[in-house]
């Protein structure tokens, strides 16, 4: 082919490149929305996808070699595909329509369903990956030619320019076309683009030009270098895709799992595989077959990955860093995490882009130049990566884990090195020029292979503990060096259990504050810090749908709001849709608070994604909950579209009530209202309610809201499970409390939808990239809950319909509060409650107003109130007061005040009087007292003192079988672990010390005396 033409079609098959990833990316989209993202159904689309593309490369290359003009057949192929793309929305409803309309009416099982899925996937997607199949081979056909040693060059040029492509058509799709032009207006425009290309390829087709010479004979591969190169043109893809998908677990869980960071991770991936491709193409065709090229290339691969293994502890510093840095906006963060994902994928993906060009090469025969031979070399290569991508996101992440999956790619690429270097130096006369030509690439190959094998089996793994940190949330704020390495080894927690399960990595962590659950490194559920949250997800529907018998939750969490649900009077039937089968295996550590609820009769879960789960069943609920995690993280904003909401409303009984979580930190206004809008949309009725000032819930029906006393007076009944839930977590006490949560009535919802300004449908997913920017923002707007507030009162309305009940709602005991214009409001309400004059003073006094608290201290006593004492208690010990505070706390206790709180103080002043027993006493009241809910908080800063003298000054056995009891009540606070050490070291119990140490590991707390301190005790007892 002419300089000319063959430049003129490098530029098009780089747009075509661009066009191949922006459809895979868009129509995968779609037949998500169908399938659910599951790794089931994001597996079977992917393998029907590669699958085409394998299919087309074979076929079509065969009939590249019988064509007259084979760049015409690229033309031809470039406007099929156009035309597919015209019609591919149509196909892509119609494949909808039959997938659930036949897995719902047969209520197809799990595998029953997978296969019509990807039976549907193919079905789809075989005719225009068929047709992109072979644009490669048929154009490479139509650069060489009759010329066989021109394959390479022209093969590495062209997979370079159709990769390279690809990386601006992922770059297209991911950052700008899905977002802000839509995914159907985003096909048509593709597929005019396709007619483009192929149009300007018929019109520059020329018939081929007859070889100026025959073949060159001088260079020949041997079969055994071909059937080694065919083979491992399937097995280097096979550790290609296996690379790619645990580099993706891997990264998500270090840079976070928006949908950037997905698009980042393939952006960069194909820009290394397109690098390694043009680094080919400038190869001579004149050298000798690239066996100790292709050597090289699997070993630049294999040690380039192995780079992981041996800086990873590096990448969480860089994030921090990136993270804490003041100057840095949303844009440069998302820069720096490109750096961060480059540094891990790029070199070892510019080896996968040097290999398969020279693989294919050393598979093909050189005596004719054909395009099949290029078919049959894609194909394996698509065979590997399908397997690839089966295998490691069923089987090898979820048996193996990431880390050994890693190693396994390192082993893989380490023999293929080793193998192709041996191949390469084998007949190669020691001294001759060839031999000094291959030598220092023939052990630059073997070299990093063996550095690839090496770290496979020798380098050190990563802790659990550092994968699991989500630096891009926990560590935004500047730290002291102490403090980052604190956070580095989470001190203060340990992981109770860590499983990487099919669609994300799950892990339990326990400290002082109690359990919480962790999804990709963020924490999703917990046993204590969103209590408020699980509990009014499932009370507030459920307070508004009197009697319901059925219930559905889409997100299992930490079960809590499965468990409220369950508690309803007269419930039924309830249903769990939980995507991450783990999250469901880890209910058994939350049983304190979900009550093992997985275990009633009545409660049935299904691991599937919500839309699928909710499309291919009939059964109507009476309730229907949302809490799935933030809409930042990838795939999650699809639960916020009006078509989403459609779904859910088909399936809602008539009167059903629908409740949505949504977070209001890090989402502005609009966007908030935006989300509002969208049920609105669906829902006729709709209210907002709130658990804290950063959680809203969003409950929309198809009839009027309305509240009956006596049933929610069931719902909250003393002694029954949910009533003591309420009590204890919500502060509730009657069924006026509820209502102390309510924030907007329709009118206000109706005045919130009208400032919405995020458009968010299936077509155009625009909250799924607003929340990922967001996130990545350094501030957030911290005062959304306050405008919600505001344009209810500008209705006409009142949030928590009354001054009193909202304050008792968004306050609590002994928390200085941080609602002051709230407090306030409902003290000049009740100016004679002592219970607002008390938390008024206690916020005054955290401000430094010793004159207010002076001045109302005397009103504060004569109330006799037990918060009221229970402040004056504290202010009168840090005025050095002792005698008036103990008395001010036995009369706490005596009025049934705080037991907890006071009983911890009593405890300090037993022992610095020296009361062993008294001690003993008013701790195990304190401990049995503060199990840690909203009402009965857990009092683990006034325990410290009185706890740290019984160990270390008062009696030994008395010590130990309180600090047992602390143990036992809190296991997942450090102290009584640390002073437990240092009673059997009193003792000279040296093995117990030991024990007490071990523990404080798992908290990632090294003591730093403890050697010494186990030194002295040994030779003690040698004494």
């Amino acid at each position: 082919m002419r300089s000319s033409a063959a430049r003129a079609y490098s530029l098009l098959f780089f747009f075509s490149g661009a066009t191949g990833l922006v459809y895979e990316l868009l129509w995968v989209r779609i037949l998500y929305q169908t399938f659910g993202s599951t790794i089931q159904s994001i597996t079977t689309v992917v393998a029907a996808y590669m699958g085409g593309l394998g299919l087309g490369a074979w076929l079509l290359g065969r009939k590249a070699d019988r064509h007259p003009r084979p760049a015409a057949l690229y033309g031809w192929l470039e406007i099929a595909i156009g035309a597919f793309g015209l019609a591919s929305p149509f196909v892509l409803s119609l494949a909808h329509r039959v997938y659930i309309g036949t897995a719902g009416t047969l209520a197809l099982g799990s595998a029953a369903s997978v296969a019509l899925r990807f039976g549907l996937a193919a079905l789809v997607l075989l005719v225009p990956t068929t047709l992109m199949g072979g644009t490669l081979p048929a154009l490479t056909k139509g650069f060489m030619g009759v010329e066989r040693d021109r394959l390479q060059t022209s093969l590495g040029r062209l997979y370079a320019l159709n990769t390279l492509g690809a990386v601006v058509g992922t770059a297209l799709a991911g950052f700008f076309l899905i977002e802000r032009v839509g995914i159907h207006a985003s096909l048509y425009a593709t597929a005019a683009l396709n007619l483009t290309l192929g149009a300007a390829a018929l019109a520059l087709a020329r018939p081929l030009e007859p070889s100026p010479a025959a073949p060159s004979p001088t260079a020949r591969s041997s079969d055994r270098t071909r059937r080694v190169a065919l083979t491992l043109l399937a097995v280097t893809a096979f550790a290609s895709l296996l690379d790619e998908i645990a580099w993706t677990r891997v990264l998500v869980m270090v840079v976070g799992g928006s949908t950037y960071a997905f698009t980042l991770v393939l952006l960069v991936f194909l820009l290394g595989i397109g690098l390694g491709s043009a680094i080919v193409a400038r190869r001579s065709p004149a050298r000798p077959p690239p066996v100790a090229d292709a050597a090289l290339a699997q070993g630049i691969t294999g040690a380039g990955a192995a780079l992981l293994l041996a800086f990873f502890a590096a990448l969480p510093l860089f994030v921090i860093r990136v993270f804490q840095h003041p100057g840095f906006d949303a844009i440069e963060r998302l820069g720096l995490m490109g750096v961060a994902v480059g540094a891990v994928v790029l070199i070892p993906a510019v080896g996968m882009g040097l290999s398969f060009p020279l693989l294919a090469d050393l598979a093909a025969p050189r005596d004719a130049a054909r395009g099949a031979d290029v078919g049959v070399a894609y194909a394996l290569n698509t065979l590997g990566s399908i397997a690839g991508a089966v295998l490691t996101g069923f089987v090898l992440v979820v048996t193996l884990g990431t880390e050994t999956t890693l190693r396994l790619g390192l082993v893989i690429n380490g023999v293929a090195a080793l193998v192709l270097a041996a191949l390469a130096a084998r007949g190669v006369a020691e001294g001759s020029a060839e031999h000094r030509a291959l030598r220092l690439r023939v052990l630059a190959a073997g070299g990093l292979g063996s550095i690839a094998l090496g770290a496979a089996f020798g380098a050190s793994g990563w802790s659990s503990r550092l994968i699991d940190l989500g630096p891009t949330i926990y560590a935004r704020d500047p730290m002291s060096p102490a403090a980052l390495q604190g956070f580095l080894a989470h001190r203060g927690a340990r992981q109770l259990a860590f499983r990487e399960g099919w669609n994300a990595t799950v892990s339990v962590w326990e400290g002082l504050t109690g359990r919480t659950l962790r999804v990709n490194g963020k924490v999703d559920a917990s046993d204590q810090g969103d209590m408020d949250t699980q509990i009014m997800l499932g009370l507030a529907p459920a307070a508004a749908r009197p009697e319901a018998t059925s219930a559905l939750v889409i997100g299992f969490g930490s079960g809590v709001t499965t468990r409220v649900l369950a508690d309803v009077p007269g419930m039924q039937r309830v249903r769990v849709v939980e995507i991450e089968p783990a999250v469901l295996s880890m209910s058994g550590l939350f049983a304190r608070v979900n009550d093992s609820v997985l275990r009633r009769p009545t409660v049935s879960a299904m691991v599937d994604d919500a839309r699928s789960a909710l499309q291919l069943r009939r059964d109507l609920f009476d309730v229907i909950v949302s809490e799935p995690s933030n809409p930042w993280v990838a795939g999650v904003a699809t639960l916020y579209t009006p078509e989403f909401f459609r779904i859910v409303q088909s399936r809602l009984a008539p009167g059903g009530v629908f409740s949505q979580w949504v977070q209001l930190y890090q989402l502005p206004l609009p966007v908030v209202a935006g989300i509002v809008r969208n049920v609105r949309a669906v829902f006729p009725h709709v209210e907002v309610w709130f658990s804290s000032s950063l959680d809203l819930m969003i409950l929309g029906s198809d009839r009027p809201l309305t509240y009956d006393r006596a049933w929610i007076g069931r719902l909250l009944a003393p002694g029954t499970g949910l009533g003591e839930l309420s009590r204890e977590w919500l502060g509730i006490d009657s069924v006026g409390d509820h209502f102390g949560r309510h924030l907007l009535d329709e009118n206000g919802v109706a005045q919130l939808a009208e400032r919405g300004t995020l458009t968010h449908r299936d077509d155009r997913p625009e909250l799924e990239f607003v929340a990922a920017r967001r996130f990545l923002d350094p501030e957030w707007d911290s005062h959304v809950f306050d405008s919600l507030m505001a344009l209810e009162v500008r209705v006409g309305g009142h949030p928590g319909t009354s001054p009193v009940l909202l304050a008792r709602a968004m306050t609590a005991p002994r928390v200085p509060s941080t609602v002051g214009p709230i407090l306030m409001a409902a003290h000049r309400a009740q100016p004679d409650n002592p219970v607002w004059l008390a938390r008024v003073a206690r916020m005054r006094f955290a401000a430094g107003d010793t004159t207010f608290v002076d001045s109302v201290l005397p009103a504060l006593l004569r109330s006799r109130h037990p918060e009221a004492l229970l402040f004056a208690a504290a202010l009168a010990g840090r005025r050095g007061d002792q005698r008036a505070r103990v008395a001010l706390l036995r009369e706490v206790v005596a009025r049934g005040g705080d037991t907890a709180e006071a009983e911890a103080g009593l405890a300090g002043a037993a022992a610095h009087a020296g009361d062993w027993r008294g001690t003993v006493t008013a701790l195990r009241l304190a401990l049995a007292g503060g199990p840690g809910s909203y009402r009965h908080p857990f009092p683990a800063g006034s325990l410290h003192d009185p706890l740290t003298g019984l160990a270390l000054t008062g009696p030994p056995r008395l010590a130990d079988s309180v600090l047992a009891v602390a143990a036992h009540a809190h296991p997942g606070w450090t102290t009584p672990y640390e002073l437990r050490a240092a009673v059997a070291l009193r003792e000279g119990r040296c093995d117990d010390a030991v024990t007490q140490f071990q523990a404080l590991t798992e908290f990632g707390i090294e003591v730093a005396d403890a050697p010494d301190r186990l030194w002295h005790c040994r030779s003690g007892a040698r004494r």
